[in-house]
């Protein structure tokens, strides 16, 4: 049995469970994936979750939302997809030691693929956290133009910042006075707070500064029609859902969960038949 785990705050709704158990049935994998909540925030208490898992026969877990940045911290081996972001969202328990590895990077950029066949562009992402370190590095792989940031949270947003000039990628970081002009002259806008989530509900920017972009991105998949994906499709605006980063980088997890790749057919099938009109 391959046992895993999710790890995170407001967890309760999450399709990770029944992604890993539907697709492992299928493809007839011994496999039991379970939510492992933790609402405190607090990094010794995710140490101590994680040190208990390692203990008690437990493969894997993902980690998401608040932890994805301590993660990399408790981990003895970073992959390089951690490396470059400085946070992960899988973390992999081996003889060797704790792996960690992150399938939010590989998942954007498998699903922005599949999205649009042409470079990011001039893009605005909104929320330096663990996420959006994550798909602002994928937007560097993907050779956007230019990534204008936002977070409240100023050290955080210098820090990303910092981690993209590294990669030679052109970044401005932005406040609350200059995110609408920014905005409004982006071919694409990224979310990548929790605004919009079931639990916190709202929307990062108001639906009139959606003018002449091409494409939106959210990271909130519950529920998947946030009102900034609405705002953004009744503007006509190509849109990239929560659910297709939540899809395809749980599919790279899945892989390194069970040591195991999956070919385009399993995929297909099993998309088809439990996702094809997700919720």
């Amino acid at each position: 049995m391959i046992n895993c785990r999710l790890i995170g705050a407001n967890i309760d709704k999450s399709k990770s469970p029944e992604f890993h158990n539907v697709l492992a049935e299928q493809l007839n994998i011994d496999l039991d994936y379970q939510l492992s909540p933790l609402e405190s925030g607090d990094i010794s208490d995710f140490r101590a979750r994680s040190s208990q898992m390692e203990e008690s026969n437990i493969h894997a877990t993902n980690v998401t939302y608040p932890y994805k940045e301590m993660a990399v911290q408790v981990a003895d081996f970073l992959d390089t997809s951690a490396k470059i972001v400085e946070a992960s969202n899988t973390l992999v328990f081996r003889p060797e030691g704790t792996f960690a590895y992150n399938t939010d990077f590989s998942g954007f950029i498998n699903a922005y693929n599949v999205f649009r066949h042409r470079k990011p562009g001039k893009t605005v992402l909104i929320g330096c956290g663990g996420v959006g370190k994550a798909v602002a590095a994928a937007l560097a792989e993907l050779e956007a133009e230019h990534i204008a940031l936002y977070d409240r949270d100023t050290e955080k947003m210098h820090g990303l910042a910092q981690l993209l000039e590294k990669r030679n990628v052109k970044v401005t970081c932005l406040t609350e006075t200059t995110l609408e002009q920014y905005v409004r002259k982006a071919n694409g806008i990224l979310n990548c707070t929790p605004i919009g989530h079931y639990k916190t509900p709202g929307t990062p920017i108001p639906s009139e500064w959606f003018v002449n972009q091409q494409w939106v991105f959210d990271a909130v998949y519950t529920p998947i029609e946030t009102e900034f994906i609405k705002a953004a499709m009744g503007a006509n605006l190509a849109v990239l859902t929560g659910f297709e980063l939540f899809f395809h980088q749980a599919v790279d997890a899945f892989q390194l969960f069970t040591d195991r790749e999956l070919t385009p057919q399993e995929l297909s099938q099993f998309r088809q038949n439990q996702f094809s009109n997700p919720v």
